[in-house]
């Protein structure tokens, strides 16, 4: 029956790590590693951005990059959805085996197992950080096994040239040094100092020495100062509590299990299993993104407490071998009919599948530049840059990618400026002088760049799918594509390949309401109980002054979801807009019950509470809506208001100069 489980729970992590890839940035790891392969030399500066201009580049990832762009040019998305499912299999297979043969019992683990991959579930990507994970995994089961631990410099050697992460070798050593230290056991805390010292050393064999070596202390201080504003919009540098808890609440359940076994194994804790689980959950609580790293640490300390404590001697585990199987079977149906991702948030970008996610890269806009032999610099969009450059590189650069660490604050202030304010895109576009804008439309952040360039005399839109749109600007050299590609939507029949969320929302943002309210209700005739065409579709109803429909879409939606925060907060706006105030600001409150970041509930009850009197709280309303959303002119005009009938004269002002400035005056 043991094998049975076992084989259970082998089976489970394969299943929980076969899903859909998402991570854009793997282009620019298969394009460097092509790059290194070719050249037979690790890059020094960038060599794919002209806003850079050969700025100093440390790629602590090239020896992932390379085994990454292998595996592609290989076997594509099977082969590198393979290799995540390999790694990190490796990784609980790794502490799995350590735990058994030290043990003998696997009650415990198995648990624990269970849980920490229902925790790894959001991180399951495949980036050169999960041969990081492996690393780490290594380490902890050597200096555990103590007699081993002389192998680390080797391991330290190649985890430094693997991944940024790389820190994390001699910072376990050393916190396993203290415990050894304060335990009292010196002579255990000496040898574990001499390999402190031979790891921190090989850290040294990369191939920028020195800078290389203290890369990640570089990156760690750029994190608390100059890229502070830049890290505040990444999702994965989140901490934990700031971020969606629906989607992390398994890591969660699984922090508080495991400091549980801390308080049944209180007399028989290491100090070293103290050190490195506080650490390691100190890290996780810094940023999202360092959550696998708790895990994989804490996961194999929570068993060793549960195994030495009082309680695992009392435990007949044959009592327990059936059930564990039926729970492992139950978890990896969860995944197999993608529950998980939905129970997580993560649908619908994530189910089980050896296959990559087309909506987040820009395909199609970029075989239209090549097919056309469309010339001149791009301005892109972030997220855009590591496929841009892969497809074009070197014959075409790229204004921007993902790469934090490199860009820096001031080029991502210039560049997020550039999206919400017209006098600055016109800055840059001077400045940088690029010819063709390919812009993701998806999500948010670009609506407003969207659509002051679809109004634009000196732009005009040639190209749009389900993610991108490609702008060219108006001079001589794309004087012939512009005549044989320009966009007019007047006239315009929706086509087959209109009716999708995505393009219905592209209509939208560049004010052609008409035809996204067209596509909103063919997708609606298709699935009635589509919430996002049908909350969409109710917010053009109001704005047209067209209520009743409007609620007549709320209410039949309310039926199958009746905690969206969204439906409730259009349907008070139904209610003002017909001047029921009183009810319409019932619905409003209801929708920031369930929601407290809605943005637009915020403003319409900032707007009841001054259309009432009540200034202080149409203050507060406002306030907290600019927090939400500092790029709209109206809720700054609002606030400016607000301020002057306070008699708040210089904070008016600052109000009243923000507006003008995002409207281009």
């Amino acid at each position: 029956m043991r094998f049975i489980i076992l084989s259970l729970l082998l089976a489970f992590l394969f299943i929980s790590q076969t899903n859909t890839i998402l991570d854009t940035d793997l282009w620019c790891h298969f394009k460097t590693g092509e790059y290194i392969v070719k050249n037979i030399s690790v890059p020094r500066q960038d060599i794919f951005s002209y806003t850079l201009e050969g700025k100093p580049w440390i790629d602590h990832e090239w020896l992932s990059q390379i085994l990454l762009y292998t595996v592609f040019t290989k076997s594509g998305w099977a082969g590198i959805n393979i290799l995540k499912v390999l790694l990190i299999s490796a990784c609980f297979l790794i502490l799995l085996y350590f735990l058994i043969s030290r043990h003998g019992k696997i009650i415990y683990a198995a648990l624990f197992t269970l849980l920490s991959i229902l925790a790894f579930g959001y991180r399951s990507f495949i980036r050169p950080e999960i041969f990081s994970y492996l690393m780490l995994c290594l380490f902890f089961y050597m200096l555990e096994s103590d007699k081993r631990a002389y192998i680390l410099p080797i391991l330290q050697i190649l985890w430094t040239n693997l991944h940024g992460y790389f820190i994390l070798g001699p910072i376990m050593v050393f916190l396993y040094c203290v415990g050894e230290l304060i335990s009292g056991d010196f002579i255990k805390a000496k040898r574990l100092g001499m390999i402190f010292i031979m790891v921190s050393l090989a850290c040294f064999i990369n191939p920028y020495f020195y800078k290389g070596a203290l890369y990640p202390a570089w990156v760690l201080v750029g994190v608390f100062s100059e890229q502070k504003d830049w890290i505040a919009g990444i999702s994965e540098l989140k901490m934990p509590v700031n971020a969606d808890f629906g989607r992390y609440v398994f890591f969660w359940v699984f922090a508080i299990a495991s400091s549980v076994t801390f308080l049944l194994n209180l007399k028989k804790a290491r100090m070293r299993h103290v050190f490195i689980f506080l650490g390691a959950f100190a890290a996780s609580y810094m940023a999202v993104r360092n959550i696998p790293i708790f895990i994989f640490i804490a996961m194999p300390i929570a068993v060793i407490n549960l195994n030495e404590a009082g309680i695992a001697g009392n435990i007949k585990e044959k009592k327990y071998y059936i059930p564990a199987a039926i729970i492992i079977a139950m978890a990896s149906y969860f995944f197999i009919s993608d529950k998980y991702y939905a129970f997580t948030n993560q649908i619908p970008q994530r189910k089980t599948e050896f296959k990559a996610m087309r909506f987040l890269t820009p395909f199609g806009a970029c075989d239209f530049l090549e097919k056309n032999n469309i010339k001149g610099r791009i301005f892109n969009t972030v997220d855009f840059g590591h496929y841009i450059a892969y497809r074009f590189y070197p014959e075409k650069r790229i204004f921007i990618d993902t790469r934090t660490e490199l860009y820096g604050n001031e080029l991502f202030r210039l560049y997020q400026n550039a999206e919400n304010y017209p006098g600055e895109w016109e800055k840059l576009q001077k400045k940088y002088d690029f010819q063709v804008a390919l812009i993701r439309y998806l999500f948010g952040g670009t609506e407003r760049l969207l659509r002051y360039l679809y109004n634009s005399k000196e732009w005009r839109l040639v190209y749009y799918d389900e993610n991108s749109v490609i702008f060219l600007r108006d001079t001589p050299e794309n004087k012939e594509a512009i005549e044989k590609f320009k966009i007019d939507f007047s006239g315009k029949k929706i086509q087959e390949e209109d009716k999708t969320l995505g393009i219905a929302n592209f209509f939208e943002k560049i004010g052609e309401s008409a035809l996204a309210e067209k596509v909103y209700a063919e997708l609606l005739k298709l699935n009635p109980k589509f919430l996002e065409a049908g909350n969409n579709l109710a917010t053009i109803y109001i704005n047209t002054d067209r209520y009743s429909e409007a609620l007549g879409i709320i209410d039949r939606l309310l039926e199958y979801y009746p905690k969206s925060a969204g439906l409730y907060n259009n349907k008070g706006a139904a209610y003002l807009g017909m001047g029921r105030i009183e009810q319409g600001l019932l619905e409003l409150k209801k929708s920031t019950r369930l929601n407290p970041y809605l943005r637009q509930a915020s403003y319409m009850m900032g707007l009841v509470y001054l259309q009432k009197g009540d200034i202080d709280r149409a203050m507060k309303q406002f306030i907290k809506y600019v927090n939400l959303d500092p790029y709209n002119p109206g809720a700054h005009r609002m606030l400016g208001d607000i301020y002057k009938q306070k008699g708040l004269l210089k904070k008016a002002e600052s109000e009243y100069n923000e507006a003008d400035k995002l409207e281009g005056k």
